[in-house]
């Protein structure tokens, strides 16, 4: 379907094109069906990057146009789930959500950036989406992380992981939990919970929805931005979207 959708375009453009010279001229030559198809293949075997370009800016669009329509679905799951954990200022004028995985090199490439742009930035509020997709011990990372939330030290748990190397094991998680004074029984206990289970699902659910197929992954109010990014362009997105408002008041 998206290579007659390009074919389709191009035989357009050549069609308006020929068209255009015609109007211009009364004595332009008046060129058959069979005439044009001949032009637009000889076109096309030419210039075969112009099929490549067109499906891959009308797949583009069609990613973009179902975000947005996800976007606006799950606005209320995005931005004001109370399961959530979420840090920076609560009243942020500007929210930044990020899908994340802690066994993901870019998450933790990109961390140091957005925790900068916490310390830098006072008005925004950042919320994590646990997104665990990249195995068993990603879950039980982000099962711990949420157990940590219930005892109000998600954001250290969160950069203590982050902060961490080598792999994601049991031993690892506790030693974490007992370095920030956490109750590790507790933590266990709430961890293998069905209500931190139901978070994840939640959190898998929504992402499919908005077609999230990696980590990380940001929505900063109405812009879906998948892949790591700079502390530079996080902040000028956000400044962006802080200025849209501002404009639009």
């Amino acid at each position: 379907m998206c290579l007659k959708k390009a074919l389709f375009v191009v035989m357009v453009v050549t069609l308006v094109s020929l068209g255009g010279g015609a109007s211009a001229n009364a004595d332009e030559k008046s060129f058959t069906k069979k005439e044009i198809k001949q032009i637009v293949h000889d076109y096309i075997m030419e210039n075969p990057q112009v099929i490549l370009q067109s499906v891959d800016n009308y797949q583009k669009k069609n990613i973009n146009e179902k975000r947005e329509e996800a976007l606006k679905r799950n606005k209320s799951m995005l931005f004001d789930d109370k399961d959530t954990p979420h840090v920076g200022n609560p009243n942020g004028d500007v929210t930044v959500v990020e899908f994340l995985d802690y066994n993901c090199g870019y998450c933790k490439r990109v961390w140091p950036d957005l925790d900068k742009l916490l310390k830098n930035d006072p008005k925004v509020k950042v919320i994590f989406k646990e997104y665990p997709i990249l195995g068993p011990s990603s879950e039980k990372a982000a099962k711990w992380a949420l157990a940590a939330h219930k005892q109000g030290k998600y954001l250290e748990f969160h950069r203590s992981l982050f902060e961490s190397k080598g792999a994601i094991t049991d031993s690892k998680l506790e030693k974490i939990a007992k370095k920030l004074d956490l109750n590790v029984a507790r933590m266990k206990q709430d961890a293998n919970s069905n209500e931190v289970m139901a978070i994840i699902q939640k959190n898998r659910a929504l992402g499919l929805d908005m077609d999230i197929t990696g980590t990380p992954a940001f929505v900063i109010e109405d812009t879906v931005i998948p892949g790591a990014v700079s502390y530079e362009q996080l902040r000028n997105v956000v400044e962006e979207k802080r200025n849209a408002k501002k404009n639009k008041n």
